[in-house]
């Protein structure tokens, strides 16, 4: 039986038609990204979190440095020399081994030297210094986690509202120019002047360049996420329309006591004063003495040279062994140390007012977190109504105009009205988040489990 090109063809063609289509399915869905997945990809690319991890694992490195200051030192040191060395005799000297004038040989030598720290105080300062750093460094690092939680929320959000706003101004351009229709039919029936219609072209107009700036600013809210995720993002998942928030009901001063215990930036600054501290110990410990225990080892070969002027003779060895305890005490340094222990505790001093300075400006960031957070509730139930309100007011303006009561103008202004109602509800829902977000992170709370929890309330429809 012959074969079927023509059907084998066809179904090869639907077939790769299908491939085609999942393939093309499965690459958008690929591109769906939420704020989690964008949080993620940052953690492994964010060039500001890599840089702090690097001081991390360096500064964890001064612990090895400091357990150094109390472990012995050796020291080894060799040495090989030729010489060739001739001198002039002006008297007469009878003895025969006084009597060389050319002495070339070799000589060898090597040391071994131990030294092993007994009592120093400056050392025991230092590793208490380095703990403290270390655990600077670490708090460091979570900060950087934090505020890299924050910074892509900011921007997923900002894009958000960026692509929200593109997509208002769309839907007010259409709106106008079905206005626009309806008015130049009641112009040519003689229902209406030229200004309606003049003034509706006019709109449109500025909607259409406000509408080119709204797609400008989204596509850099895109570069801004891309910034910190090494990708540019496909489609954002929006924030679900149906969601309602809850109110914060936690007293505004409890939030305080939480910043004052948990904050970041507050405990960094206490490890700051910790090593100032440890800075005039260590600089004190110039008054104090040193005690070190010493042994060490010499070995010296001359193969020859005066006085015996020859080299055929095996030359000489010396040896040297030395066990002993060295106390180096210091007396009077021309008043340095002094100096540099004053020089110390001022700095300290500076430390403490940055701190006190700090501690007031996050009490302050608290506050006015938890203050905006708490208006903003209120303000997205305020824009609800309003949207409600300016929705009616826009269908009974439509219905006044075809029946002759309300003009094109009127009709325009409660588009406006409608519209800036829209545009504030979804501002004012994106400001609470990150409201939410900006307290967390002021009282040094913020944690991947709030990223995951904001990222429940995205749809499964992106834009």
């Amino acid at each position: 039986m012959p074969l079927n090109t023509s059907l084998f063809n066809t179904k090869e063609n639907i077939f790769v038609v299908i491939i085609a289509a999942c393939i093309f399915h499965t690459s958008i869905h690929a591109q769906e990204k939420d704020l989690l997945a964008l949080y993620q990809q940052a953690l492994s690319y964010d060039a500001s979190l890599s840089s702090a991890r690097f001081q991390n694992q360096a500064t964890h490195e001064l612990i090895v440095q400091g357990r150094s200051l109390f472990l012995p030192n050796i020291n080894m040191n060799a040495g090989y020399d030729e010489n060739d060395n001739q001198r002039k005799i002006y008297t007469k000297i009878d003895n025969a081994l006084l009597s060389g004038t050319k002495a070339d040989y070799n000589s060898y030598d090597y040391g071994i030297t131990i030294r092993q720290p007994l009592f120093d105080y400056s050392a025991f300062a230092k590793y208490k210094q380095i703990l403290t750093q270390t655990s600077l460094s670490d708090k460091q690092l979570i900060y950087s986690q934090q505020d890299l939680m924050y910074r892509i929320s900011l921007f997923y959000f900002e894009a958000l509202m960026a692509k929200d706003q593109v997509d208002l101004l769309q839907a007010q351009r259409a709106a106008i120019q079905e206005q626009l229709l309806q008015a130049e039919a009641k112009y040519d029936a003689g229902l209406i002047s030229i200004i309606d219609i003049n003034e509706t072209k006019t709109k449109a107009a500025l909607i259409e360049a406000q509408q080119i700036a709204a797609i400008q600013k989204y596509k850099i809210k895109k570069r801004q996420i891309q910034s910190l995720t090494g990708e540019l993002p496909g489609k954002l998942k929006r924030l679900n329309p149906i969601i309602s928030f809850e109110q914060i009901d936690t007293p505004v001063q409890k939030w305080v006591s939480i910043a004052y215990e948990n904050s970041l930036e507050l405990r960094i600054k206490e490890d700051e004063i910790k090593i100032a501290d440890r800075e005039i110990d260590i600089e004190q410990s110039g008054h104090y003495p040193t005690v070190d225990a010493v042994a060490s080892r010499t070995r010296n070969w001359d193969k020859g040279g005066y006085p015996y002027g020859s080299t055929n003779n095996k030359g000489t060895r010396s040896f040297s062994d030395v066990l002993g305890v060295q106390i180096n005490i210091p007396i009077f340094s021309g008043g340095l140390t002094s100096s540099r222990v004053r020089e110390a505790k001022l700095l300290k001093k500076k430390v403490e007012q940055d701190a006190e300075y700090l501690r007031r400006q996050v009490e302050l960031r608290v506050r006015e977190n938890y203050l905006n957070l708490k208006a903003t509730f209120e303000q997205i139930k305020s824009y609800k109504q309003a949207l409600e309100s300016s929705e009616l007011q826009l269908e009974s303006t439509k219905i006044g105009f075809n029946e002759g009561l309300r003009n094109g103008i009127d009709i325009l202004v409660a588009q406006q009205v409608f519209f800036n109602a829209k545009k504030d509800i979804l501002e004012s829902r994106y400001n609470y988040l990150m409201y939410l977000i900006n307290l967390k992170l002021s009282v040094g709370m913020l944690t991947m489990q709030d990223l995951d929890q904001i990222n429940q309330y995205l749809t499964l429809d992106p834009i």
